[in-house]
């Protein structure tokens, strides 16, 4: 009985110390308060401080000057050995060229790589006019593309203004817009669960752009429809938001399904 007691406390402890972490993952950069991670996980400021010191001593977090908590670049040493959430974009393709030949336009899926999306996936539809402002494989500072808007937008608000005041000593990321500019946008995608703009990134381009859905905490993913101005309207933009949510939540599906195998 004593031993059996002893591996469930253990258990316990490993439960509390995943669920401290995760909810430090979603404050990224700038940390965590104490009382945030109480509050988050519903545990005791005693239990939470007490393992916060242990992750401390074994160099997993870091204790800011500010008195906040963030991981420590060990977390991200081990991450480079973790597999892609998303695994094999190929598997992917499908749902994106779907969407392509659905709206007839240039569909992107991109990935949050810290500062940075990555382009997994570029498909095209129908319509001859192209916007062929970014490749497939092609990595953009997330404040220089409409897929940017969408996972800035997911993430807690302080990491995207810390985000974002570093990207504005070059005004150059910024494209056709501004800081403050983009932060307007970033606050609709909040708002509405879309983005839509035209010539922020490149003048003669619109894009449309949704969050993908992340079970687990804030979007990494984002799919995003480019096209002409001309043609990718406010109301056809409106139109196009539930098929693309429908992309989404089956994105969402596909890699929650491979990654739990």
């Amino acid at each position: 009985m004593a031993a059996d007691s002893e591996r469930s406390d253990k258990s316990q402890v490993v439960e509390r110390t995943c669920a401290i972490l995760r909810e430090m993952g979603r404050y990224g950069q700038r940390g965590a308060r104490l009382i945030d991670l109480t509050e988050r996980t519903g545990l005791s400021r005693p239990t939470v401080h007490r393992i916060l010191t242990t992750l401390g001593a074994e160099s997993f977090v870091q204790r800011t000057n500010d008195r906040r908590y963030r991981l420590s670049p060990v977390m991200y040493e081990l991450g480079l050995a973790a597999p892609s959430p998303v695994g094999d974009p190929e598997k992917l393709r499908p749902v994106i060229q779907a969407l392509a030949n659905q709206c007839g336009d240039t569909v992107y899926l991109a990935m949050r790589t810290g500062d940075f999306a990555h382009y997994l996936l570029r498909c095209e539809g129908a319509y001859p006019i192209r916007t062929h402002v970014v490749a497939a494989n092609q990595t953009l500072h997330l404040v220089s593309g409409h897929s940017g808007r969408a996972l800035l937008a997911s993430m807690p608000e302080d990491e995207a203004e810390d985000i974002i005041t570093r990207a504005s000593r070059d005004r150059h990321l910024f494209g056709e817009a501004t800081p403050d500019g983009l932060r307007e946008e970033i606050e609709k995608v909040r708002q509405k669960g879309f983005g839509w703009a035209r010539d922020v990134t490149f003048v003669g381009v619109a894009g449309l752009t949704v969050p993908v859905p992340n079970p687990r905490g804030a979007a990494y993913l984002a799919i995003t429809i480019s096209s002409i101005p001309q043609r990718l309207t406010p109301d056809r933009a409106q139109a196009l938001v539930k098929d693309m949510r429908a992309a989404a939540a089956e994105v969402t599906r596909i890699v929650s399904a491979s990654t739990a195998s």
